[in-house]
């Protein structure tokens, strides 16, 4: 039986909440509000263990925006 491309809803996705990390032992905890194209709202939740892994997958993504970087002449 052939694959069949499946339409992917369109979503609205807001973060809603996102906890300080006061320890490297601390999970962060983050909270987004998904609106689906009916309009129906859902908050889903979650932990990330480490900072550093979020960053990472920022990085992966290309959702980081870097600055740009000076070099002065001495």
């Amino acid at each position: 039986m052939p694959l069949q491309a499946q339409e992917q809803e369109t979503l609205n996705v807001k973060l809603v909440h996102f906890t300080k990390q006061n320890s490297p032992d601390e999970p962060v905890q983050a909270a987004f509000s998904v609106i689906d194209d009916q309009g129906r709202e859902e908050i889903v939740t979650g932990e990330i263990p480490y900072t550093y892994d979020l960053f990472k997958l920022f990085q992966e993504n290309g959702w980081l925006k870097h600055p740009s970087r000076c070099v002065h002449d001495p």
